[in-house]
């Protein structure tokens, strides 16, 4: 692709990721002040101050942009946690402070909270159910060291595929569904080494 066919103006991003980038930024925008189902590509388009034909220059549809900003902004969270995780002093500390940690940054990010509230997700259908899938890797990938280092703490016939998609499975379960109890955060840690962490960690 030639640079005078990016459409770009004077501003030509310097290369196809630079490009992508780009129009995920004006997506995240675009979501947090018109939601996930009422942005459209013509309102990313404007907010990137290219056309739309520019956009899918680089995207196959406005789902692409949506697993965009999820992958970015859960990318961007794994790293601002994982110094935290790494000082703590066994597994079941990791998987209770990443869920904490985790649910509460989703509750206050503008676009994590908007993909993941109950009405968003049943309006978004297959975009959710898209970006679970690429959770679930990244999770995965985040945990590995974390059962590399602390073998001997798994439970018997549990690996890190199948306790990273539950540990997945738990934070969405929180997250979309409002249960009976309000907990505080010590509250919502003890219910976590209660019900899910004996499902993943020897006694």
């Amino acid at each position: 692709m030639q640079t005078s066919d990016l459409r770009w103006g004077a501003d030509v991003p310097d290369d196809l990721d630079s490009a992508k980038s780009r129009l995920i930024d004006a997506a995240e925008e675009c979501f947090g002040r018109l939601g996930i189902a009422k942005t459209t590509v013509e309102d990313i388009a404007k907010e990137a101050k290219v056309s739309r034909a520019t956009v899918y220059r680089y995207i196959e549809g406005r789902d692409d942009l949506v697993l965009g900003v999820l992958l970015r902004d859960t990318d961007r969270h794994l790293g601002r946690i994982r110094p935290r995780m790494e000082q703590l002093g066994s597994l079941s500390d990791v998987i209770v402070e990443f869920v904490v940690m985790t649910e509460r940054a989703t509750r206050r990010d503008p676009s994590l909270s908007l993909l993941f509230t109950v009405d968003e997700a049943r309006l978004a259908g297959g975009i959710i159910a898209g970006a679970s899938l690429v959770l679930f890797e990244r999770v995965k990938d985040f945990f590995l060291p974390f059962f590399a280092r602390w073998p001997a703490q798994l439970g018997e016939g549990v690996d890190v595929t199948g306790a990273s998609e539950w540990i997945v499975r738990t934070l969405l379960s929180l997250l979309t569904v409002r249960g009976p109890h309000l907990r505080t955060p010590d509250g919502q840690r003890q219910y976590l080494r209660t019900y899910l962490v004996p499902a993943i960690c020897a006694s």
